[in-house]
């Protein structure tokens, strides 16, 4: 609950001048205005509603909304001026805020600015077949079923192997799909293909669980101190890791700390183990990471959302925390010395403070900068769980977490459910409510392994993982040419705007190659192994790869566009405007016009809107000509930029993203 306090303000030139004095632990404050009037009458000055603006407004009580002890609520009447559904923005905060984060807060340096690319290990690359074939029979000794796809390039399943024998409704044969069904990707596969990710200019290589597991997404670990068979050896991480070092790639690894699968070493459900799990009873050493008193009719224990097959770990169970976190001997400590730069964490808001804590002590003691990101699908900085806020954001525990508000406000851009002003409106909130650290290193994405893959949502003009999966293949097979063409074209426009923004932007692994897909499973498809493949799948549209190394390279070789300080503006409702600065003065500016016509328009510089710093005003008001470094147009005229005393006139094409190099 926010701690409101009183704070007397006084007039000054521009306004209104005030002090308050906030607690020097990390936290975060919200504040408001409140205004009383010469009849008595209160108004409050909140945030603004529709989002179309950083600035406030007067709202009276009673008519807009109420003053609440949790801060200001608007009523519904004003509500309907913000945008709504998946694709567009948070509710309004209760009042304005401001964090206060430890002083002594840093990130890895690797990280700031960093071109990131997801893989799940089993759709990648399979090489050799030798490695395949061996974790094969390697799964089947310990009595697990499983299907090996032959065909790399065929749809995924969705039924499974045992619900296409299975009697009964569609609904009830996809309630029993059970991913089971490899395509036999390893870990060598990947390694061979570092040259082919180092030319899209990657830096980190961010691998979905690579542990023993019976899953094919292995998020119900089996045993956290090897790599699963179906994907090689740990001898074959320690080499993946040498040789993406040596193209100045770093890993990051998936850490699922949360839960373990009920078919794994330490829980052993099936017997599969010869050691007991705990399953077996109270002489397994790994009886005390679970609870058995949480009693359901799925399970007698308890589990993840009520799956009987992940079990819940009790994150602050001594034995646990020695097996994980010891800094000499602990899990995570141990694959940091095997080669990974730093984890993903798994659900992170199911993990205790306390512990995402130790985890950041256990983690920086082996390598002080090494990453860990949040698996976090709110604002980190004013995320709560179960009941609590949680510290994600305060300098504590994460270095970052998942962007996926940006997702949604960028992909809800491109479909014109929210205008220019929401987004640079969003935009300037981030920065300004995250920690400075922290917001340059957030994993910005545009797809994941969780969600629909972006190129389907911008043909179909909406999200479509809540529909049911035969509903989803419908929507996804219905795609023409013509809506993949639009939608490609999206994906450019939306995409550089991505790699414009700070923080770490991430390709989903074949993104690049225009995949399509709903949610889980069929947004883990396999990476096309050839154009001919790509040409010759019904889930693969028109490819990008050359975009995304032209617009890599610009962005590895740039220092304003990775690390550079950064201002927002908007230039109408369908023009957004990205202006990177680095501290030597060079500047980029990126205009994205959403719109399907050309946009001639004209931006002040100088007005206190724009928020820009002294250095980037003089800047531009220096700029003599504007060179053009990036277009996803493909239009002969690309536009153009000028300057007139600080003012900034363009003419910007329909549907596209300009970079411009300012020149003094």
């Amino acid at each position: 609950m926010p701690v409101w306090q009183k704070c007397q303000l006084y007039p000054c030139d521009e306004g209104f001048i005030g002090e308050s004095a906030l607690s020097e632990a990390p936290h975060v404050v919200f504040y408001a205005f409140e205004l009383v009037l010469h009849d008595g009458a209160y108004l409050y000055y909140v945030p603004c509603v529709d989002g179309r603006s950083t600035a406030g407004q007067l709202v009276v009580p009673g008519v807009d909304g109420e003053w609440t002890l949790h801060g200001w609520v608007y009523n519904e009447r004003l509500m309907e001026q913000r945008p709504t559904g998946d694709l567009a923005l948070a509710d309004p905060l209760p009042g304005f805020q401001a964090t206060v984060y430890g002083p002594t807060f840093v990130t890895p340096s690797w990280l700031s600015g960093a071109l990131m690319y997801q893989i799940f290990p089993d759709r990648f690359s399979r090489e050799p077949k030798g490695v395949r074939q061996q974790g094969v029979q390697h799964h089947k000794r310990l009595n697990r079923p499983l299907h090996l796809h032959e065909n790399w390039n065929e749809p995924v399943e969705w039924l499974g192997q045992v619900d296409a024998q299975t009697k009964g409704s569609l609904a009830a044969r996809m309630k029993a799909y059970d991913p089971i069904d490899f395509y036999g990707g390893t870990l060598e596969g990947i390694r061979n293909k570092l040259p082919y990710l180092a030319s899209l200019g990657v830096e980190v290589l961010y691998l979905n669980p690579i542990f023993e597991a019976r899953s094919n997404h292995r998020y119900d670990t089996a045993d956290y101190e090897h790599v699963d068979a179906l994907l090689g050896t740990d001898q074959d991480f320690e080499n993946l890791a040498r040789d993406a070092r040596k193209l100045g790639i770093h890993i990051v690894l998936d850490a699922v700390l949360s839960h373990t699968g009920n078919d794994s070493r330490y829980f052993n459900a099936q017997g599969t183990y010869a050691k007991p799990g705990a399953m077996q009873g109270t002489l397994s050493p790994y009886y005390s990471w679970f609870d058995f008193e949480h009693m359901s009719e799925k399970a007698p224990y308890r589990c993840w959302w009520g799956d009987p097959t992940l079990p819940e770990v009790n994150e602050n169970d001594p034995t646990w925390q020695r097996y994980m976190l010891d800094e000499d001997q602990g899990i995570l400590s141990r694959w940091l010395r095997k080669g990974a730069s730093g984890y993903r964490l798994d659900v992170a808001d199911e993990v205790p403070d306390d512990v995402l804590v130790r985890i950041r002590s256990s983690v920086k003691a082996t390598n002080p900068e090494a990453a860990i990101i949040g698996e976090v699908w709110e604002d980190a900085t004013t995320k709560e769980s179960y009941g609590s806020p949680r510290i994600y954001a305060l300098g504590t525990s994460l270095d970052s977490v998942m962007n996926y508000p940006l997702r949604n406000a960028l992909l809800g851009f491109a479909l014109g459910t929210i205008d220019a002003f929401q987004l640079v409106a969003f935009l300037k909130q981030q920065q300004v409510n995250y920690p400075a650290p922290m917001h340059a290193c957030l994993m910005n994405l545009l797809s994941s392994h969780d969600v629909e893959r972006m190129r389907s949502v911008l043909a179909l003009g909406k999200t479509i993982k809540q529909n049911t999966r035969a509903r989803q293949i419908e929507l996804t097979q219905s795609i023409t040419p013509e809506r993949d063409a639009h939608a490609a074209e999206l994906q450019r426009f939306i995409v550089a705007l991505m790699y414009a923004l700070p923080g770490a932007p991430c390709i989903y692994y074949g993104d690049e190659w225009g995949l399509h897909g709903g949610g889980d499973p069929f947004c883990r498809a396999t990476l096309p192994d050839s154009e001919q493949s790509a040409r010759q799948r019904d889930d693969c549209g028109e490819p990008l790869v050359g975009f995304y190394r032209e617009l890599g390279l610009l962005r590895k070789e740039s220092i304003a566009l990775r690390n550079g300080i950064c201002s927002y503006a908007a230039a109408g409702a369908d023009v957004a405007c990205v202006i990177r600065s680095d501290n030597a003065g060079n500047t980029i500016i990126a205009i994205a016009n959403r719109s399907g016509l050309d946009r001639s328009v004209s931006l002040d510089t100088a007005s206190p809107s724009l928020a820009m710093p002294q250095s980037q005003r003089q800047a531009i008001r220096n700029a003599t000509a504007a060179r053009q470094v990036f277009a996803t147009s493909t239009a002969d005229n690309n536009g153009a930029l000028r300057f007139e005393d600080g003012i900034m006139l363009f003419t910007t094409p329909a549907c596209s993203t300009v970079l411009w190099r300012i020149e003094s």
